[in-house]
């Protein structure tokens, strides 16, 4: 009787265990309590945790392998052009020695330094651009030949050979010779001493020193420049 009065049932107890449980529906009806069973809620089904994903480990960018520079590629020197031949008969056979090669210049002069214009007049001359010089000084210094050769070996139009050094009086009274230090060749000559600073001696052409040198007179001199007097 007392599973009907509920409705999940009920059953009987000596002590209510609810406020809902209810007495004389028992027998016997003292002590005896009819109490619902107690319907337990559903016990929810567990959620699974969601799988684990590791955080992705980043990757660094790769490096750039250095890729090494060509090694520099050098030009081969220039060939070096032989020395122009002179027009014969006027270079002289001289010897050269290291000191008697002048040292590279910088700046190239304008005219080349020809050496059969220093054959041509062995007290010292060199080419002169023409256009640098009157008709007077052209008579009174230069040839009228062609002696002023290129590197190529070629004579150029705009240059002319002249002397640099001319005796005066006092030069020709010792029996000296004027010659322009710069430009002579001292192998050529046998001089035993030289006037440097003595210009009244000699007429030099504009932009050029001369110097009265003395020939030996008895004695024996030398083929390089020699002392002053």
């Amino acid at each position: 009787e007392c599973s009907l009065h509920f409705t999940f049932g009920g059953y009987c107890t000596l002590e209510p265990v609810s406020q809902k449980c209810r007495r004389k529906l028992c027998k016997p009806y003292p002590p005896c309590w009819c109490c619902p069973n107690q319907i337990p809620p559903p016990v929810p089904s567990p959620v699974p945790a969601p799988p684990h994903v590791p955080s992705p480990v980043p990757i660094p960018p790769p490096v750039p392998t250095p890729v090494p520079a060509p090694p520099p590629v050098l030009s081969p020197p220039p060939p070096s052009c032989p020395p122009p031949s002179c027009p014969p008969p006027s270079c002289p056979t001289t010897p050269t020695t290291p000191s008697s090669i002048p040292p590279p210049t910088p700046t190239p002069p304008v005219c080349p330094n020809s050496d059969c214009c220093r054959a041509t007049y062995l007290e010292g001359g060199s080419c002169t651009l023409t256009s640098t010089l009157t008709k007077p000084e052209k008579t009174k210094w230069c040839s009228g030949s062609k002696q002023c050769l290129t590197k190529i070996g070629t004579f150029d139009p705009k240059c002319v050979c002249c002397k640099n050094c001319k005796p005066r009086m006092g030069c020709k009274k010792m029996k000296g010779k004027c010659v322009d230090p710069a430009t002579v060749n001292w192998a050529y000559f046998n001089f035993v001493c030289c006037y440097y600073d003595d210009t009244a001696k000699c007429l030099a052409r504009k932009g050029s020193d001369c110097a009265c040198c003395k020939k030996p007179n008895g004695g024996q001199g030398g083929h390089n420049k020699p002392p002053s007097c």
